[in-house]
């Protein structure tokens, strides 16, 4: 086969240091002077996050003789003009645990592909080939899950690998170390969970269970975009959680807790947690990966690509993630319902969602989401958690209508097989178009606007009520004071916006020392509080200086949205409830 005009070399042969060795070679570099660069983020996470920065060291050569290489901004070099082959040798350091970078040690390599690999300039579309070196007798027992095209590897995955171009080659997550693998075939393509890290996971389980997912999701658009399909997860500490979709795989991170044990008692809804995850990047696969923003079409992955509509591509899936558990047979009725109430009381003690608009957070994700700070809850809302109610509203209000979302999505993966992509401002024309409503309150209100989804009125339609629970102990800091203490500690983590904290003074970071000369305590806060004291005298330090407060507790009437089943519903909203739920 004739070799490709840009190869890559992979090699870790200490993984002790956290250095992937990596070789750029360029069979034709450009006469000019060949511009090389990393990109400073990946498709799926909007935040620059610089991947140059982790370059330890890099130079160049051509013909056995060294060539200058020279820096011209954060993440571009350009290397001098010469007429032989030209090769890049540098070092990546990687230990960064999450699925959006690289990360390497004694028990275990992953990257992504923009976190390694060079990028060519002029060249992008150009074949190229990779080649992941074995790192020794030490590590005889690593094997290599990717679904990176194999040209030619071993029969635990080390070997020479080609992809069609830069944007593809970056798109293969490859996980290298101990693993455990479960296959199965959902609608006849052949899948794979690929789990490392320490674990004790029923893996039979867990393929059976995700099979229904995907069969379901297959079902769902008609079509796999995919000929097979991996799930890469890490099995980490408790603190660990995350994933990023790919073409043709994704990359997943969750505590080692979640997952099922041959034998034990597991925790359902942690396990639900977990299911959800793959159902949310699995989705991506249809909706991101091909469906996607018009903004998306030629990504330019040295700077921000902006968009309005991450609401629909997150905020849609996210909807669809936990739904597709229900129509699975993963999650009953009721646990979806606490489910939906879990999110939609988060969303509802949010003041940020009277701040930003839903478009908005979109645009911003650049700036805000992946960067939260004490005052996160006051001043933004994410597009993950109301484009999924506002995505919920849209499907409840059409289904009254004799429509429903599935309908909007299924035309969005039509007009894609058509090469039309999303454009900015178009999802109303397109649920027009489908179902013949422009919705055109519900996307002034809560899509251009800072309205709440009007789900109560919605939801009753399909006998479902709001229930309001009793405070629990956990919020009494948060329902009389207007502030959140951290881990249930004496830090503050979050004061709220016009709250009894703000009026006294207080601010994220301070921590309490005395209050009413006693020691300050969570519990003993929270016993005061319960004594209906009318004012609270407090001590705290803020950095090193020692300040005094008096606090005056008021109700700031916490919003819980519980969701039941009415008890007088009719049958023709249980049966536009299971319609909704695809409930046999």
């Amino acid at each position: 086969m004739k070799p490709h005009n840009i190869h890559y070399d992979v090699r870790f042969d200490t993984p002790q240091s956290h250095l992937f060795e990596l070789e750029c070679r360029i069979a034709h570099p450009a006469a000019e002077g060949q511009r090389l660069s990393l990109p400073a983020w990946l498709p799926g996470s909007y935040l620059v996050r610089d991947f140059a920065r982790h370059i330890v060291s890099i130079n160049a050569s051509s013909d056995g003789q060294e060539v200058e290489l020279r820096k011209v901004d954060k993440s571009t070099w350009v290397a001098a003009p010469c007429k032989h082959p030209l090769v890049i040798r540098y070092q990546v350091y990687a230990y960064d645990l999450s699925v959006r970078t690289a990360y390497l040690d004694h028990t275990r390599a992953y990257f992504n592909g923009s976190s390694l690999f060079l990028q060519v300039a002029g060249q992008e579309q150009e074949h190229c080939s990779v080649e992941i070196h074995h790192p020794g007798k030490a590590y005889a027992g690593w094997s290599i899950a990717t679904t990176l095209p194999a040209r030619k590897t071993s029969s635990n995955g080390f070997g020479l690998y080609e992809a069609s171009d830069y944007q593809a080659l970056i798109d293969y997550p490859v996980e290298i170390g101990t693993l455990a693998i479960a296959e199965f075939k959902a609608m006849g393509v052949p899948h794979r969970l690929v789990v490392s890290g320490r674990h004790e996971a029923d893996l039979k389980t867990i393929g059976r269970d995700l099979k229904k997912i995907c069969e379901h999701h297959i079902r769902f658009f008609g079509e796999a975009p995919f000929k097979r399909y991996d799930f890469l997860l890490y099995a980490a500490a408790d603190n660990q959680y995350g994933g990023l979709e790919h073409s043709d795989s994704t990359s997943l991170i969750c505590p080692r807790s979640w997952l099922p044990v041959k034998h034990e008692q597991h925790d359902r809804q942690q396990y639900q947690d977990f299911l959800g995850l793959c159902s949310h990047e699995y989705f991506h696969a249809w909706h991101v990966k091909r469906i996607r923003p018009s903004a998306f079409a030629s990504l330019d992955l040295s700077r921000e690509a902006y968009t309005r509509l991450l609401w629909v591509f997150e905020g849609f899936t996210a909807y669809y993630d936990t739904l597709a558990l229900v129509r699975s047979g993963l999650m009953s009725e009721q646990e979806y319902l606490a489910a939906l109430s879990k999110d939609l009381t988060r969303y509802l003690r949010t003041p940020g969602r009277q701040v930003q608009a839903l478009e908005e957070s979109s645009f911003d994700t650049w700036i805000k989401l992946y960067k939260p700070d004490e005052n996160t809850p006051n001043s933004q809302i994410s597009y993950y958690l109301k484009g999924s109610l506002v995505a919920l509203a849209i499907d409840l209000s059409l289904r009254l209508k004799g429509r429903s979302l599935d309908d909007v999505m299924l035309a969005l993966w039509d007009n894609y097989k058509r090469g039309v992509l999303v454009d900015e401002g178009s999802m109303q024309g397109l649920i027009r178009e489908t179902c013949g409503d422009r919705l055109a309150s519900l996307f002034r209100d809560c899509v251009q606007g800072c309205g709440d989804p009007p789900l109560e009125k919605l939801l009753s339609k399909f006998g479902i009520r709001f229930i309001a629970p009793k405070t629990s102990d956990a919020d009494l800091a948060r329902q009389w004071l207007g502030l959140q203490l951290a881990n249930d500690d004496t830090r503050i983590s979050h004061v709220f916006s016009g709250s009894a904290a703000e009026h006294a003074g207080l601010a994220a970071g301070d921590v309490l020392v005395a209050q009413d000369n006693l020691k300050a305590s969570a519990k003993g806060l929270k016993q005061q509080l319960k004594r209906g004291r009318n004012q609270i005298g407090l001590h705290f330090f803020r950095r090193d200086e020692l300040m005094t407060t008096v606090i005056k507790p008021r109700d700031h009437a916490l919003t819980d949205a519980t969701l039941a089943l009415d008890d007088k519903r009719k049958p023709a909203q249980d049966q536009l409830r299971q319609d909704w739920l695809a409930i046999s």
